[in-house]
């Protein structure tokens, strides 16, 4: 058996959406964390590939800045012609700086550039590859021609196929999920984030072969802890009051993330009860787009708007201190190919509420509080139980950080190497 396998790693992802706004989804840290773990697997040897040329300079300064200890072969550099690289490197400098001088350096080298194109053999360069793995984009087809290499893709959902409603404002033909969807075959392999996400792909992809398909559930940063130490510096930080309990909710306004009835549900549940000690946070979404569908549904929104209250992008460093301080965690979305948010409030010690669909139950097991999506009933009793019961909220704080330790990296990125290796051999 080999002792190391050669793996070709497209790490496009992590120059595309190298900033902290909302762009910077779950994917991105999914492929962070596992090519740092592959990196780490003493059975693997990395090669960086770049699916996209214009961002090839800018992945470059991506890993120099993530992984400053990690001797990668750059990979992707030997797949580009005569100044290719330098054009890239100049794109990327231009839109930074605007500068007049990089803008005409970069007009000779477009002109160098296609007076020196060459075709690429993409065979000879990847004599020694086993295995190309995609975590985000479909296989490019200089690579998906090559018989020898064993192509490996991680599939996140089908949201696209169940729900394409919500995809009417873009082009789906330009979308990644439709070329993803349109490369599915019977001979490549799969790596689904669920064992909800691997049963959709096969229930609605039967070209995929079953046996070549498989369960690696993600993990989320370790960075995720308890900290409510940092939760009042965390709450200033974002002009959030300190004197009040309250829950929090970490997502987009979706339709299927179901955020409007989660709030809306708060609302009845504080009148209900008439709560004076709490409020609800948002963390993420589109604060006008809220503002407004909640006002269309709930004819008293303007009396209670105050108690609903903005953090809006939230960076890393405070997640976790917002977590950690939350009476509980609300997440009942619709449908989820795994459902990250819910882990990381387990991770950091917070009580849960989430739908009893999809993907979620695989996450959650029995450490939270779990309802229908679409029931305000359940909504506001799931509200009731944590604020009336402490011991319960305590007993789910303490399953949730059990049941967490259960989702690392490491253990993903090992399931995903030994079946490559398997495969390889």
């Amino acid at each position: 058996m080999k002792e190391k396998i050669n793996i070709l790693f497209d790490a496009i992802t992590l120059a595309e959406n190298d900033t902290k706004t909302g762009n910077r989804s779950g994917i991105w840290f999914t492929v962070y964390n596992i090519l740092k773990e592959f990196a780490n697997n003493k059975n693997v040897n990395i090669y960086i590939y770049c699916s996209k040329k214009k961002f090839s300079a800018k992945l470059s300064k991506t890993l120099e800045k993530y992984f400053p200890n990690n001797n990668f072969n750059n990979f992707y550099i030997n797949t580009l012609g005569p100044f290719e690289f330098e054009h890239s490197k100049l794109t990327c400098e231009y839109k930074e700086t605007k500068n007049k001088i990089t803008k005409l350096k970069l007009f000779f080298i477009s002109v160098l550039k296609k007076i020196f194109a060459k075709k690429t053999d993409y065979k000879k360069l990847t004599e020694n590859i086993d295995i190309y793995f995609s975590p985000a984009y479909k296989i490019p087809d200089e690579i998906e021609n090559i018989e020898t290499i064993k192509k490996f893709t991680i599939l996140y959902d089908i949201i696209p196929v169940l729900y394409p409603e919500y995809f009417a404002d873009i082009d789906i033909e330009k979308y990644w999920f439709t070329h993803i969807m349109r490369q599915l075959n019977k001979n490549d392999y799969y790596f689904a984030i669920s064992e909800y996400t691997r049963k959709d792909f096969l229930k609605h992809f039967p070209q995929i072969d079953k046996n070549k398909i498989y369960t690696t559930l993600l993990a989320c940063s370790e960075s995720f802890k308890p900290e409510p130490e940092k939760t009042k510096k965390s709450l200033e930080k974002y002009n959030l009051p300190t004197d009040k309990k309250y829950i929090f909710s970490l997502c987009t306004l979706e339709p299927r993330k179901n955020l409007i009835r989660a709030a809306k549900c708060f609302i009845k549940f504080v009148e209900k009860n008439n709560i004076t000690d709490m409020v609800f946070i948002l963390g993420g979404g589109h604060w006008e787009g809220f503002v407004e569908k909640m006002e269309q549904e709930i004819p008293n929104f303007s009396k209670y708007k105050n108690l609903i209250l903005k953090a809006g992008y939230i960076d890393d460093e405070d997640l976790a201190p917002l977590y950690s301080g939350a009476e509980w965690f609300v997440y009942t979305s619709e449908y989820e190919g795994f459902g990250l948010p819910p882990l990381e409030a387990m991770s950091c010690g917070c009580p849960v509420i989430t739908s009893n669909r999809s993907s979620i139950p695989e996450v959650v097991g029995d450490a939270g509080i779990m309802i229908d999506y679409d029931s305000e009933e359940q909504h506001i009793q799931a509200y009731e139980k944590y604020y009336f019961d402490k011991d319960l909220r305590k007993l789910n704080k303490k399953k949730g950080l059990t049941r967490a330790k259960d989702f690392t990296w490491e253990k993903c990125a090992d399931r995903m190497v030994t079946i490559m290796q398997n495969i390889s051999n």
